[in-house]
């Protein structure tokens, strides 16, 4: 991808939670769909609002902006009935809809005991038949998860070529999307070394399978907050950092790419475990800075600047503090990203 197309395919998004308010979530995506984002994304997190039914809701009230389902496990919902949900979505939404899956989180899938041994290959699987479904074709498929018998859809979705996403976070995630998919939505807590780290691991996976690297998207789920005072915006993503890493309990891949040390990560995982708090005082401004977009609205264009160089292709901001979340969205529409745009990063 050369500097300059990647210069002028920037995309900027907003992200909604599956446990934020779902009247505000609505109201969030027709504000953004306003302030002229272009994609809105919406996960799907157990045991809350059903992201399709909230994407059906989003599609109905927003005239322009892109529906993200970011994104829905296949472990759950069988591909079939998926493409069916999603077909229709689309057609609710004049071919608006972008289509991710996801492992699931490992925790929720053993609450509703389902097999989560390889869920890499319940994520191959389903994208076949996706693919299949929606290009109209007669499906057979005798799979590990799934078996399907000469299903085809009854009616003919909106796009045969419904743009699929994966998301992904380790190596074998990462080239698995690069291998099948059309793009890749990153976690939050991803920052400009994680990126560069997942670029390298996506184009391993495209020339595997032949695909071009420069036409896979990377979609970048960003914890944001601004304010005109640095530290309070800061203080804002505290939270919600300590409460990512806490729960991951242990070093992974992104805290090992930030840069966390290993004895913090497992400091943050004893204290959420063990004392069932979430530990915002270990989440220091180098951390913050390390993984989170947060301060004045330079320092956010600044940080913004960072992920697109890094390999980003799609920024979704997901707002801070959440009481004041939509207020966040309009200061990013209206002050953050015009410097940004001013620095050449012209959106889509």
């Amino acid at each position: 991808m050369t500097e300059q197309t990647k210069r002028h395919d920037i995309a900027y998004g907003v992200l909604f939670s599956g446990n934020f308010p779902l009247d505000r979530a609505l109201g969030g995506a027709v504000l953004a769909d306003d302030l002229g984002f272009d994609t809105c994304w919406l996960g799907e997190d157990y045991f809350y609002q059903g992201g399709i039914a909230t994407a059906a809701a989003v599609a109905e009230r927003t005239r322009r902006v892109q529906v993200g389902l970011g994104v829905l496990t296949p472990l759950t919902r069988h591909p079939a009935l998926t493409v069916m949900e999603v077909a229709a979505l689309d057609h609710i939404s004049g071919g608006r809809v972008l289509l991710g899956y996801g492992a699931g989180v490992r925790f929720w899938m053993n609450q509703m005991r389902l097999d989560y041994r390889s869920p890499l290959t319940a994520m191959r699987e389903a994208v076949s038949i996706t693919r299949a479904l929606f290009a109209g074709e007669a499906c057979n498929h005798d799979g590990r998860y799934y078996q399907l018998d000469n299903v085809r859809l009854g009616f003919a979705p909106p796009r045969p070529q419904m743009p699929i996403y994966l998301g992904a976070e380790g190596p074998k995630a990462l080239q698995l999307s690069g291998e099948i998919a059309d793009g890749s939505v990153i976690s939050v807590l991803a920052g400009p070394a994680y990126l560069r780290f997942a670029r390298e691991n996506i184009t391993a996976g495209c020339e595997r399978s032949g695909r071009d690297p420069a036409a896979h998207r990377l979609v970048v789920y960003a914890i944001t907050a601004v304010d005109d005072d640095g530290a309070a915006a800061r203080d804002a993503v505290r939270m919600p950092i300590a409460e990512y890493l806490g729960a991951s309990g242990k070093p992974n891949t992104l805290s090992i790419q930030a840069g966390i040390p290993d004895e913090r990560m497992l400091e943050m995982g004893r204290v959420y475990r063990e004392e069932s708090r979430i530990p915002a005082e270990l989440v220091d401004d180098d951390m913050v800075a390390r993984v989170s977009i947060a301060g004045t609205p330079g320092e956010c264009a600044a940080a913004i600047g960072r992920l697109i160089e890094a390999g980003a292709d799609e920024i979704a901001f997901f707002p801070f503090p959440s009481a004041r979340a939509e207020t966040v969205i309009e200061r990013i529409a209206r002050e953050v990203l015009p410097l940004v745009r001013g620095n050449a990063y012209v959106a889509r």
